[in-house]
């Protein structure tokens, strides 16, 4: 099932040349200190995992698309991580056919439905990437596929071999977010901070990511309102690919502000990996979110999620209780 929320979340989270909207958000830079963590009330505990799921989503649902995205067949914003749109620029960027982009000379575009997409890039060999390889790339209402992107990302590539943009190898991309936003429908989400993002891809529709950084601000817009500003820290993801089966698995520093929750500071981290089979939502794993003397987990059941959470944040269920994924996402 897909949802306005499923879209607003994990779609929104930036899909490939759509972008727009978004103001800045975040709340601090730095990993949550064990001492600084909210306290997690049980009426509250449906809410931290839905926040939590829908921040883990926008660096691990789908990133793993890996195949798809490099072998050009199509991306919706409702099955698109930041990974999977990052991946697809830099493709664009190489496969471009309006001159080459070796001497660092800027080139733009118009993009598909409107706006435009400039390139200013130093590349050893614009077919492949190389070690050393340095672009930036700016859009500015650049419209691809029902969403509109707006913003600038700075990517260094290293650690190459093989081609993974025509066949099999592996790569590392250093990416800086500045103001990278994408709105879709009536949602709209704005990232700025770093990740480093090492795709393995072995062929056969099979690859694997490792996703680490410092820090990501996003902010979340619903009809022009922000509801939600969140700062990840100290996060790390892997990710997998195997036919049409994705699995993933995070662990990560989560502060902010949201309608839901007002402020929060808590640690997330997958107990079991998230796993989808040729759907948008999991169908399979569990995370934690360990607050202050208080702890929730949200584990994948048919249909849905159930949800335990503990007041003493030592295992011991005090509520439970299973929602469907539409009233996970009603929690927002």
């Amino acid at each position: 099932m897909k949802s306005t929320h499923t879209l607003a979340y994990i779609g929104c989270a930036l899909v490939l040349s759509a972008c727009g909207g978004g103001g800045g958000g975040g709340t601090g830079s730095t990993p949550v200190q064990t001492s600084s963590l909210s306290t997690i009330a049980a009426a509250d505990a449906s809410k931290a995992a839905e926040n939590a799921f829908s921040t883990s989503s926008l660096v691990s649902q789908s990133s793993s698309w890996l195949s798809g995205i490099l072998t050009g067949v199509s991306v919706t914003p409702a099955s698109t991580g930041v990974v999977s749109p990052v991946l697809a620029l830099v493709k664009g960027a190489y496969r471009r056919d309006d001159g080459n982009l070796l001497t660092g000379v800027s080139k733009s575009s118009a993009c598909e439905g409107g706006g435009t997409f400039s390139v200013d890039a130093t590349l050893s060999d614009q077919s492949k990437l190389s070690n050393g390889d340095a672009l930036t790339i700016t859009l500015n209402n650049c419209v691809v596929q029902g969403s509109t992107e707006n913003g600038t990302l700075s990517i260094k590539v290293s650690a190459v071999s093989g081609d993974i943009l025509s066949s099999t190898g592996t790569a590392t991309l250093d990416v800086l977010f500045n103001n990278f936003s994408v709105a879709a429908g009536s949602g709209a989400t704005n990232l700025s901070g770093d990740m480093k993002i090492s795709v393995n891809d072995t062929g056969s529709n099979n690859s694997s990511l490792a996703i680490s950084g410092a820090s990501l601000l996003t902010s979340v817009q619903i009809s022009g309102a922000t509801v939600a500003s969140r700062a990840l820290s100290s996060y790390s993801v892997t990710s997998s690919a195997q036919g049409t089966t994705l699995t993933s698995a995070a662990n990560f520093s989560l502060s902010g502000k949201s309608n839901g929750l007002g402020q929060f500071a808590y640690t997330v981290k997958n107990l079991q990996p998230l796993v989808s089979n040729g759907t948008d939502l999991p169908t399979s794993g569990a995370l934690i979110v360990n607050g202050a003397a208080s702890s929730v987990v949200m584990t994948v059941v048919p249909n849905g999620v159930r949800v335990d959470h503990s007041d003493n944040g030592n295992g011991i269920v005090t509520k439970s209780s299973t929602l469907s994924w539409g009233d996970l996402f009603a929690n927002f």
